[in-house]
């Protein structure tokens, strides 16, 4: 049994599984008289969700991992020479990589089983930055085994005492010399792990496929809307041909009764003109009338007085 293997199946496992795997090769380590393996194997931690998102990332992800680690390097260089406008580039690119790692990680956790909750997002980008803000703590985000977050304390300054499988396990006393080789020794593999093994092979095709069907689907959902979308756009574009025809017909309606408002207004004014002018002329008719009448009333009273003036 390799300690190194025993690490990087551990530490590739969902934390649901951490704790039986770890046991299993812990039995198998005391079944084969390695007590010492036994013991460092069983000091073995299970990382927090945040770490192991973390690792996950790592084994799924790693040249984008590498790319975001890259990223702090160029960010450190760029400080230490006082590089500003570069510094203000890289802060704006290490803000989106780092955005687009953590809805990764989310993709990446919830295939496996596991939700990202927001603050266990914030941990798994606060270890990332850790990573990117010192050389040696790039190197243990590197090892795919933290068994716990990174946080940087100051400005390049990250604790990592015990942050990776291999400081835990190294912890542990070593054997004596005449021991150590029996660490190496080879033996078959004993039927609990093989069929954890199996397991995972099987769970990781089943993810692998559904992973595919999804992506199928999507693809699918994808060029249904884009047929769907330009559908809608050949009808918006007819629906747009209608309206404007419409529009230019509503146009000339509206010029032809603002013309005809407007010859209607001249004769309406035209009217009004004679009216007033007819109106004037029936006050004078009136006037001329009323005094016609006063003067016919004058007369037959004088004719009547001079008629009783006459002797009979």
């Amino acid at each position: 049994m390799d300690l190194a293997d025993v690490l990087d199946d551990l530490y590739g496992s969902p934390p649901a599984e951490f704790t039986a795997t770890r046991d299993a090769y812990a039995r198998q380590a005391r079944d084969e008289g390695d007590r010492d393996l036994a013991a460092r194997i069983a000091a073995l931690r299970k990382p927090p969700v945040p770490a192991w998102a973390v690792n996950l990332l790592v084994r799924e992800r790693g040249d984008d991992v590498e790319q975001l680690l890259q990223l702090g390097a160029a960010m450190r260089e760029a400080t230490a020479s006082l590089a500003g406008p570069e510094l203000r580039e890289l802060g704006v690119q290490q803000h989106k990589v780092l955005d687009a790692m953590r809805v990764q990680a989310g993709r990446l956790t919830l295939a496996a089983g596991v939700r990202l909750s927001l603050d266990v997002g914030e941990k798994v980008v606060a270890t990332l930055r850790a990573g990117m803000s010192d050389a040696a703590a790039a190197d243990a985000v590197r090892t795919g085994q933290l068994v716990r977050t990174l946080e940087a304390t100051g400005f390049g300054e990250v604790d990592l005492e015990g942050a990776t499988a291999a400081d835990v396990a190294l912890a542990s006393p070593g054997p004596a010399p005449a021991t150590r080789a029996a660490v190496r020794r080879k033996a078959p593999p004993r039927d609990e792990l093989k069929a954890r093994r199996e397991e995972k092979a099987r769970r990781e095709a089943e993810r692998q496929r559904a992973e595919a069907e999804r992506r199928d689907r999507e693809r699918r959902e994808l060029q249904e809307a884009l047929e769907q979308a330009r559908e809608d756009l050949e009808d918006a574009r007819r629906e747009a041909s209608s309206a404007a025809g419409d529009l230019t017909s509503a146009q000339r309606r509206a010029e032809d009764l603002t013309r005809r408002r407007e010859d209607l207004q001249a004769e309406l004014d035209a009217v009004t003109g004679l009216l007033e002018t007819a109106s004037e002329s029936l006050r004078s008719a009136e006037r001329a009338a009323h005094a016609a009448d006063e003067r016919i009333g004058h007369a037959e009273r004088e004719v009547e007085r001079l008629r009783a003036r006459l002797p009979d």
